[in-house]
């Protein structure tokens, strides 16, 4: 367990149902692999035993994650314009598609997007809305401000500063997942939506965590939460917001995943959610959450861990470069000889295709 003397983690309850620590379930330890000033520090994922949450803990403070977004999560981190268009058009066929059909008309709406980065998500609205960014990064809320003319404030949620009820529409790729206190930034959501105001949220889905090239690189120090759909809605339901739509995207593997054991895919979610009434903090944090099973959530991490060990092995073998070159051979014509496809594969676009054919 992380020394709890470094000042830098601390040990937290269950931020949906309040357990204590002596209710948690070890999942599994890793470490910091960043480069920064916690590389190295000791990371322990737990399972709240009373309702499956995923969660750090200990866990970076406010403070230790600060200083890593502002200093270290961006440093050297260079978005080129083809990177950005190919961001834009997966978000715009996946994602912006998906959301408008669980939206009124998007017309003349505040929007505000959380952990806006480069800005690439607020250009899929069109020009009849006001579009507002947050983002920790200076050099990320400057380039979005530049590139897209977005009002871009860069400091921590938390300390947003916009008055209540301005926003029709609130949005966090892949950032839910990162505070510190989920349930006290859904608070925050909702005092800042117009009442019947929408959220929308797309993050890691816990119960489809499928890697390759280890566990470690799921489970990581930004990741400080993560998310079932029912411990998600769970969160919305104690902040005042009833979720209206949930998607699960599922993981999509190939056999060229053999040939790249690098590739990395995991299950995702989609939840859209409307402000149902004001509530404060202390109203949140007394209603009582549910969730899910927690030995479902343990089998479903230990599945997935028994499933990459092989892969992992695997890449070990592949970075030898003489034998990465021999492994890869010999799997290839395993391959050609079976009839099996090896092309490398979009795993965005895989996501889609099996998307489409459930529907």
């Amino acid at each position: 367990m992380q020394d709890t003397r470094d000042s830098r983690f601390q040990i937290i309850s269950c931020a949906n149902c309040g357990s204590g620590e002596k209710e948690h379930l070890k999942l599994l330890e890793s470490k910091v692999v960043h480069p920064g000033h916690l590389n190295g520090a000791a990371l322990q994922v737990v399972t709240c035993s009373q309702c499956g949450l995923v969660f750090l803990n200990p866990q970076p403070t406010r403070a230790a994650l600060g200083r890593f977004y502002e200093r270290e999560y961006y440093q050297d981190k260079k978005v080129s314009v083809t990177t950005q268009n190919q961001q834009t058009q997966w978000q715009k066929d996946m994602l912006f598609t998906w959301l408008c059909k669980q939206l009124p008309p998007i017309n003349n709406w505040r929007i505000l997007d959380i952990g806006c980065g480069y800005g690439e998500w607020l250009r899929h609205f069109d020009g009849s809305n006001r579009a507002s960014g947050i983002e920790l990064s200076k050099q990320a809320a400057e380039a979005a401000t530049k590139q897209f003319g977005f009002e871009v404030r860069q400091c921590a949620f938390e300390d947003n500063g916009f008055p209540e009820s301005q926003f029709d529409l609130v949005t966090g790729l892949a950032i839910i997942e990162h505070f510190n206190d989920p349930l006290a930034a859904l608070v925050e959501v909702n005092r800042l939506l117009k009442p019947g105001g929408h959220l929308y949220l797309r993050t890691p889905d816990v119960l489809s965590p499928v890697t390759r090239g280890g566990m470690k690189r799921y489970f990581k120090l930004v990741h400080t939460y993560y998310y079932s759909a029912e411990t998600l809605g769970s969160l919305c339901r104690k902040a005042g917001l009833d979720v209206i739509a949930t998607r699960r995207r599922p993981p999509v593997l190939s056999t060229s995943d053999l040939l790249r054991p690098n590739n990395f895919w995991e299950g995702e979610l989609d939840i859209v959610a409307r402000k149902r009434e004001s509530v404060s903090l202390d109203q949140a944090r007394s209603t009582t959450g549910t969730g899910d099973n927690p030995q479902e959530v343990i089998r479903a991490v230990q599945q997935s861990i028994n499933r990459d060990a092989p892969y992992a092995r695997l890449h070990r073998l592949y970075r030898v470069p003489v034998i990465g070159r021999l492994c890869s051979l010999f799997v290839r014509v395993g391959f050609m000889i079976t009839g099996r496809d090896t092309r490398k594969r979009d795993r965005r676009a895989e996501q889609m295709r099996v998307l489409n054919n459930t529907l």
